[in-house]
């Protein structure tokens, strides 16, 4: 009977593995066997933290279509980000979004997968981040900033001791986030223990990468495999849903007729109570999406800007000499239109961006009845498909050394129009459409503030390793990424910088 049983279960597995490779509608597309046969690919790859650089790896042996799982593609070409992306595609956000569902009661924007739902939900998140808020929240964002820079003013004259700057920054946009969001910062700067929930949340946010691409790991418990991830997601949901309440509690009492912070926002859509307004449980699950969100990515944003230039001193000085002439004083440096004049601030940043990115892997979406077009190709419905940030944005066919660091490329005074088109058809950095970073503006803004202040009060300094002083920028790069971790957003260690207060 035993062998019965073996004898049918191997000729079952085998007719999986040839219609997972001979006759399913993505039989035909390239890509690893394992991948091909099996969602387990993207499950090793999840855990080993290292899927941002699997799919450059994929892209360069494969080409422009990859078949990673059974059923998922990720095409690395700009005509893909419309079809897939955009405000029409015939397409929603993929099952692996779904993940948190197995550990939240009710899921965030960014978690909500139904088209009518997200749209709800972003509707009164969209409210938060008009143009008119975004120049309410500063004034707060500033302080927290000056209070940030001040760490480094007693380097005086001389070179400071080295800082990781990813940590200084992770400490410092928490604390931002906490005004932003919560309209009081979190003390961080003042006591880091107050930002210890911010590691391990990571670490499950990786575990939710695994179960992402395999939902079975949650459904058999198998993630108990797995704690961390279990009490890094409970700990932060309690977080959350305490943040919630304490701000529900504040706005009860308060007496300020205009919103100051985010979640004033969102309490004011729940006061009102229209169709869209949002329910207690779904303000809980907003604040577990704000708190980390934006720290996360944005604080890797900056710690990448400031790596890019020193590891590029040439573009550091002509970044330097644009901030120093444009303003007098640090504290000019505010949203305005002299600070829209830094033209080259802001290529700085897109470069870095494009060339050090910090949302891994691909974005994913499933096509929906009727399937897309993609490049002269026919992808079926109901297979996930995603543009892979970390390929797209070194893909030669659109950016000339895309390995390089050049701001000028994004500069119209050093570039025809056509190479600057070219290019921003394939830049998409934190996301296009309507499911785009919902913060992206804000996040922007904040790195702009945080690194035109920096070079202008300080002089920097990147301590390379004694490894390391022989390799060319381009090398560190290729370094940078190799250690970093993605856990669907991805996150690296250092730069390692000195400062020194600017003469």
């Amino acid at each position: 009977m035993i062998i019965a049983f073996l004898a049918l279960g191997a000729f079952l597995l085998s007719l999986v593995v040839y219609y997972r490779l001979f006759l399913h509608p993505l039989a035909k597309y390239p890509g690893p066997v394992l991948a091909r046969l099996t969602d387990w690919y993207n499950v090793y790859h999840c855990f080993k933290g290292d899927r941002h650089i699997d799919f450059v790896r994929l892209h360069n042996r494969y080409g422009k279509f990859v078949r990673y799982g059974p059923n998922r593609l990720s095409i690395n070409s700009a005509g893909a980000l419309k079809s897939i992306y955009g405000a029409h595609a015939n397409t929603k956000k993929a099952d692996f979004y779904e993940a948190m569902q197995f550990y939240m009661d009710i899921p965030s924007t960014h978690c909500t997968v139904e088209k009518e739902q997200h749209s709800r939900k972003r509707r009164i998140l969209s409210q938060a981040f008009s143009d008119k808020m975004l120049y309410a929240y500063e004034p707060l964002f500033v302080k927290t900033l000056e209070k940030y820079l001040t760490r480094y003013e007693k380097a005086g004259d001389s070179w400071s001791e080295e800082y990781d700057m990813n940590h200084e920054f992770s400490l410092f946009v928490f604390d931002a986030m906490g005004g932003f969001c919560f309209g009081e910062p979190f003390g961080a700067l003042d006591d880091p223990k107050k930002a210890d929930i911010v590691p391990p949340t990571f670490e499950g946010f990786q575990g939710l990468n695994v179960v992402g691409h395999m939902h079975g790991i949650a459904m058999l418990h198998l993630d108990s495999l797995q704690p961390r991830l279990k009490k890094a997601i409970e700990d932060y949901k309690a977080y959350s849903a305490q943040l919630a309440h304490e701000c529900i509690e504040k706005s009860m009492k308060s007496e300020k007729k205009d919103p100051t912070c985010v979640f004033d926002v969102l309490l004011d859509g729940y006061k009102q109570k229209g169709s869209d307004a949002p329910s207690i449980p779904e303000l809980e699950s907003e604040s577990s999406l704000l708190v980390l969100a934006g720290s996360d990515s944005t604080a890797n944003s900056m710690s990448n800007v400031i790596f890019n230039l020193l590891n590029n001193p040439p573009t550091l000085a002509r970044l330097t000499t644009e901030v120093r002439s444009k303003f007098t004083s640090a504290s000019e440096i505010r949203l305005g239109p002299t600070l829209n004049e830094c033209e080259y601030l802001f290529a700085c940043i897109d470069e870095s961006m494009r060339v050090t990115p910090v949302i891994g892997g691909v974005t994913q979406r499933v096509t929906l009845t009727g399937g897309i077009e993609i490049d002269g190709c026919h992808i079926p419905a109901g297979t996930d498909v995603g543009v892979p940030h970390h390929a797209i944005m070194r893909n030669e066919d659109y950016f000339e050394d895309p390995w390089t660091f050049e701001p000028r490329r994004w500069l119209t005074s050093e570039n025809t129009k056509e190479a600057i088109r070219t290019a921003r058809s394939a830049f998409y950095p934190l996301g296009l459409g309507l499911t785009e970073c919902i913060g992206k503006k804000w996040a922007l803004i904040e790195i702009k503030l945080t690194v035109a202040r920096m070079v202008y009060l300080y002089d920097l300094e990147l301590v390379i390793p004694e490894d390391q002083k022989h390799l060319s920028p381009i090398d560190r790069v290729h370094i940078r990424e190799a250690e970093a971790t993605d856990r669907f957003t991805v996150g690296s260690k250092g730069p390692w910088v000195r400062f020194r207060r600017a003469k």
